[in-house]
């Protein structure tokens, strides 16, 4: 009679046991995922400080050095992640890696980082962050034109509208309601980088199919590292007074470690925990972080055009991003 009851009662204690350990999963998946929000968070504070961190570089430093030491440093970090975590075998690139790797570079590296450090030169901190906001529309804009992507619903269309009303308010409201030149030209530089970042994005998802990110990543840092050096030379490094500044270094090295090796490393890690639609709206947060920042450390004034601007152009990136898988960045 006894074993009767207990094989009766197998299947409940074997339910239970079954109930416990889908909680325990699920409970474990939710640690997963809030770590993720919390990484990306600190992800997008790292990148928004990094628009105040380059705004100081260079008013020590001409931008192609700064830009060369930006990257020296997180080439270094990212060749030894490569030999730590890398593939086994040795690695054998043909020419079209190497290709790839020079586009890269050319796109996403040394041109969106030394029109990042020009524009900053002339434009404030703080409306830079604000216009880089648009940075996911105008990746879309080229994974469109070359990956043939496209959004799921033609209202969300309206999303490239209302950004691109907000990057105008920054770059042309401010200019009438208080034009300075030297902001106005700035401003219009920084929008020049964010379509060399689309044009880098579509080009990673491309080469992505045939190596890892963090190969690509390396490779292109590498590349632009090179060119970098190139300008570096031009701008005679070893003679410039900048160099001897704490203040050049303290946030050159912030902007190399923080914010390209580590915040890319917390980004990926985080596409992976959580999917890249959820990762990319976090974005939205960069230009936040980029203004108060700026306020607080900087002192810089912020208009209301700017404000409004800013909220505009993190309204037409949520409109883009509704329901919709975003680009991957390398």
């Amino acid at each position: 009679m006894t074993e009767l009851l207990l094989a009766s009662c197998n299947p409940i204690i074997t339910g239970i046991r079954g109930w416990r350990h889908g909680q325990q999963t699920m409970q474990r998946a939710s640690v997963h995922v809030y770590r993720s929000y919390i990484l990306l968070i600190l992800t997008m504070l790292i990148w928004g400080a990094c628009w105040v961190a380059g705004k100081l570089a260079v008013t020590a430093v001409p931008p192609f050095t700064a830009g060369f030491f930006q990257y020296l440093s997180a080439s270094v970090l990212l060749l030894m992640q490569l030999l730590l975590v890398g593939p086994r075998s040795k690695p054998r690139y043909g020419r079209g890696d190497l290709k790839a790797f020079t586009l890269l570079g050319l796109t996403g590296i040394f041109g969106y980082s030394a029109l990042f450090f020009i524009g900053v030169q002339f434009t404030t901190a703080s409306q830079g962050s604000i216009i880089s906001g648009f940075s996911p529309a105008a990746v879309f804009v080229f994974a469109h034109l070359l990956n043939r992507e496209s959004l799921d619903s033609h209202w969300q269309y309206l999303g490239f509208l209302l950004s691109f009303l907000g990057v105008m308010l920054v770059i042309g409201i401010q200019a009438f309601v208080d034009f300075q030149l030297p902001q106005f030209v700035g401003n219009v530089i920084i929008l020049g980088a964010m379509f060399a970042w689309g044009l880098y994005s579509a080009i990673g998802k491309r080469v992505m199919d045939a190596i890892s990110p963090l190969e690509a990543l390396t490779g292109a840092v590498l590349a632009g590292t090179l060119m970098f050096g190139v300008g570096a030379i031009a701008e005679q490094f070893w003679s410039l007074p900048g160099l001897l500044q704490p203040v050049f270094w303290l946030n050159i090295l912030f902007i190399g470690v923080m914010g390209c090796y580590v915040g890319d490393l917390l980004y990926l890690k985080s596409v992976e925990t959580i999917g890249p639609t959820r990762t990319g709206a976090f974005l939205n947060l960069v230009p936040v972080f980029g203004v108060i920042l700026s306020v607080i450390i900087l002192a810089e004034v912020i208009s209301w055009s700017s404000l409004f601007g800013m909220c505009l152009i993190v309204a037409g990136i949520l409109v883009i991003n509704r329901n919709r898988v975003s680009v991957s960045a390398v």
